[in-house]
């Protein structure tokens, strides 16, 4: 009989479709019942609390409780279709007056209304909040260093921190406290070159000890700490000469100079191609013996000068010098432009002081030295009387030097081409 039933394909889509119509009605009676649910670990929006207050010029403090637990209930349909993500829990500030500490009760909602469901209980029901006013302090980041050491030939300089402050904003009691901020860092190396560590911010209070707060912001948690180190040169000092007479041996010249070098810092790629300090000139109009002289140091942006240093002292070793005075009898007028002439109105020059190597001003003669006007050095030419400088030499190459400044007046023409018979 059971075999005749299953065969009978009329009969069996009789018999499921009236099992299909009893489950139907099965599950519409089921989900018009009322059915509950639990949801966990759902946030306490606070957002709410921080507009409400606003207006009394609060702010919250971190609640004791951010999370909670709910029980919702509802028609069997929308409580399956419920996440925790559809449910609001925010608190109750209408009682909040004034700063102080509050148990403000947890208030849950169905986000959108949510029909056919509602929220049955929140737990905890209440939280605890603290409210006060925020109090904002900006403080310079100070460094705190231990174990800076530089390799032998180095120099450190002052730190440096980036950023070079922080923002602090928290109640204003716990604000107050705070009397300063630093980074601290170990170095446990020598150091040869720029050293950089990034470290964490520490608030301290007047007496130094540390801050600890959960109420207290900071605008950067972190701060990096720069350690510029530079490589030490002794750099040597040069002389610098103006009015170097004509074929003089400037090597043979000697100085006692008090300083010949100088310790630099800088930075490595540049301290090894520094190659001198440069001195002032000394002018050899003004050069006589005993003739000494102080040079300011003048260094280049980005250099230190270590042992500070600010002025060399410099005097001529006169040693086996002498001077003397000559009258000179003829001034020769050189270099004269093309289509001009020119000569000396005056052919003697008296009382020419020179300096040197005495043996050679024992022998020397007027006629061992050139008194010339160079028409060089000047700027323009225009025919007339023209007062111009005198250079003296010696051309063979002496120690020996004319002291002073000394000027002929020169008569400049036009060169016709005629000669004088």
């Amino acid at each position: 009989m059971l075999k005749r039933f299953l065969n009978n394909d009329l009969l069996l889509k009789v018999v499921s479709l009236l099992i299909a119509f009893a489950a139907w009605l099965i599950v519409v009676e089921n989900m018009d019942r009322e059915t509950y649910a639990t949801f966990k670990d759902v946030p306490i929006n606070m957002s709410n609390v921080e507009d409400s207050i606003s207006t009394l010029g609060l702010n919250s403090i971190t609640p004791d409780v951010e999370l909670t637990t709910v029980n919702v209930s509802g028609v069997m349909y929308a409580v399956g279709n419920l996440s925790k993500e559809d449910i609001e829990i925010v608190p109750d500030v209408s009682k909040v007056t004034g700063a102080g500490v509050y148990e403000l009760p947890l208030v849950g909602t169905i986000k959108g209304g949510g029909e056919n469901v509602s929220v049955v209980s929140v737990s905890p029901s209440r939280i605890t909040v603290r409210f006060d006013t925020l109090h904002t302090k900006v403080l310079e980041i100070e460094s705190n260093l231990n174990g800076i050491k530089s390799e032998a030939g180095y120099l450190i300089q002052d730190e440096l921190v980036t950023p070079s402050q922080v923002t602090i904003t928290g109640p204003e009691a716990e604000v107050s406290r705070v009397s300063s901020c630093e980074i601290r860092a170990t170095v446990d190396e020598k150091l040869s070159e720029t050293y950089s560590k990034k470290a964490a911010l520490v608030l301290l209070d007047k007496n130094g000890n540390v801050i600890e707060s959960q109420n207290i912001s900071m605008d950067v948690q972190e701060a990096t700490v720069t350690i510029p180190v530079l490589k030490i040169r002794d750099i040597p000092v040069e002389l610098q000469f103006m009015n170097v007479p004509k074929n003089f041996p400037l090597d043979e010249l000697e100085f006692t100079i008090s300083s010949e070098t100088i310790p630099v810092a800088g930075a490595e790629a540049s301290i090894d191609k520094y190659a001198s300090i440069l001195l002032d000139y000394i002018d050899f109009k003004q050069l006589g013996l005993s003739s000494s002289y102080a040079f300011s140091v003048n260094l280049p942006t980005g250099y230190w000068n270590v042992e500070n240093i600010q002025s060399v002292q410099v005097s001529l070793n006169d040693e086996g010098m002498s001077s003397r005075k000559i009258n000179l009898d003829e001034i020769k007028v050189v270099n004269a432009p093309l289509g001009y002439k020119a000569e000396a109105l005056a052919q003697q020059l008296t009382d020419v002081e020179l300096v040197g190597d005495a043996a050679v001003l024992e022998t020397i003669s007027a006629g061992d030295i050139i008194a010339e006007v160079d028409m060089k050095q000047s700027s323009e030419i225009e025919v007339g009387q023209v007062l111009m400088p005198v250079r003296i030499y010696v051309p063979n190459g002496s120690l020996v030097w004319a002291k002073g400044s000394y000027e002929v007046v020169v008569s400049i023409g036009i060169d016709d081409g005629s000669a004088e018979e």
